[in-house]
């Protein structure tokens, strides 16, 4: 029985097809010196058999991150890999002459590479990748080539939004010298692949998109485009909300007494701090025509300080101002006005005499004893003319309720339509 199983075994392993073989180093080593030594590859040489036949060039990038985007300088840097794919025609063999052998790995200096190259690039122009990197070369002649770098490119900044804005910003590849008719440059089949990408601490990538062309004046290019927006979480928390509650505080001078000594010098604390704010925003922004949407907020906060200065240094100069003269017309209307909306009770005294509330109502009733006795026909009784006292301390009380009001409605009307508007624009 045990012979019969032995036999039968047998039998089923040499029904086999082939056996299983594998590459060895007697095999590429051949393959090599066929291709280097035999047939004498020239990386000096288009790899075209036809040199009137244009190498087309298949360009894709793997982006693994987005490292900064300096505005000031407006530089984009980011890390990312080229993956760039052309046929050779003198690096084809047959894998069954090398016992399978269809992939073969040759250092990048080794073998003819395009001269392509970032166009919009921060620093001078240089070579990509490195000599230890391994090109990937298949049995056909396709050849993978994978330059990893930090590129820095150009990128223009629009600050209109800032800190609710977007940039776009573009990675420009194109051969240099070669002309169109010898290298064509297309887009590959997965154009920005995000596969390994991380995430920036300060910018979101929003969206991706990738395009080639040709002209005379810049040869074949292809350009790859990121949408970033920024994460305005950083700019809202040191500096708008500072600016805010600047605000808030810049308004409630109006609370202040002018007796209490203090107006002036806390207006002018509050106003310095403005300024600072101001500075610091512009310091961190390109130089542009273009009024950021944080500093155009500033700018107005900066202006509504001025003017509550201004308020403040001619409310100082009217409380102290001599009694003797007139307070206008108008301006005693605006002080019964701010009494009335705080329901305060005016203060009436003797125009003629100008006694006190309880001097008047004795001299009203000794009026009205002597009517009375000399006279019972009399009907009615002529009361004293009475009229409101208004003092300059007064009108300084009134301004100061007129402004706080008005000052707290035109922040929170800044504030809201300033930032909704930002949002808004850049949601879009």
């Amino acid at each position: 029985m045990r012979k019969r199983l032995l036999v039968l075994l047998l039998i089923v392993v040499s029904s086999l097809p082939c056996p299983v073989t594998s590459t060895t180093h007697d095999n590429v080593k051949a393959l090599l010196t066929n291709i280097f030594t035999t047939n004498s590859y020239n990386k000096m040489v288009r790899p075209s058999a036809n040199q009137a036949t244009a190498t087309r060039l298949y360009v894709d990038i793997d982006l693994f991150g987005i490292t900064e985007i300096d505005e000031v300088q407006e530089k984009m840097s980011t890390t990312a890999a080229l993956f760039i794919m052309w046929h050779d025609d003198y690096m084809k063999w047959n894998p069954s002459d090398y016992n399978g052998t269809d992939v073969i790995y040759v250092p990048q200096k080794d073998i003819w590479k395009p001269d392509i190259a970032l166009k919009n690039g921060f620093t001078k122009m240089k070579e990509l990748g490195d000599d230890f990197i391994l090109t990937i070369i298949s049995s056909d002649g396709m050849v993978i080539w994978q330059p990893l770098e930090v590129f820095q490119t150009k990128c223009s900044i629009d600050i209109q939004y800032f800190p609710f804005d977007k940039q776009r910003c573009d990675l420009e590849f194109g051969v240099w010298s070669s002309p169109v008719s010898s290298i064509a440059v297309g887009l590959g089949s997965s154009g920005v692949m995000l596969t390994d990408y991380q995430a920036n601490e300060e910018w979101d990538l929003i969206t991706t998109s990738f395009r080639s062309m040709t002209s005379n004046q810049d040869g074949a290019v292809v350009i790859f485009s990121l949408i970033v927006a920024r994460k305005p979480g950083y700019i809202v928390n040191n500096v708008v909300l500072p600016v805010m509650l600047l605000s808030v505080l810049s308004v409630f001078v109006f609370v202040l007494p002018v007796d209490s000594g203090e107006k002036m010098g806390y207006v002018m604390t509050v106003y310095l701090a403005f300024a600072v704010f101001l500075t610091i925003v512009s310091a961190s922004l390109p130089v542009s025509s273009t009024m950021s949407l944080l500093g155009m907020y500033l700018t107005l906060q900066l202006s509504l300080g001025t003017a509550i200065v201004i308020i403040t240094a001619l409310e100082l100069r009217i409380h102290y101002r001599n009694s003797s003269r007139e307070i206008p017309r108008f301006v005693k209307r605006m002080v019964r006005l701010s009494k009335t909306l705080r329901c305060s009770k005016s203060n009436r005294i003797n125009d003629d005499v100008r006694k006190s509330k309880a001097d008047v109502m004795m001299q009203e009733e000794d009026i009205l004893t002597e009517v009375s006795a000399k006279t019972s026909s009399v009907e009615t009784v002529i009361e004293p003319k009475v009229t409101e006292e208004l003092t300059w301390q007064d009108v300084t009380s009134a301004i100061d309720f007129f402004c706080f009001w008005i000052f707290f409605f035109l922040n929170l009307i800044l504030t809201i339509a300033l930032f909704v508007e930002g949002y808004i624009n850049s949601s879009v």
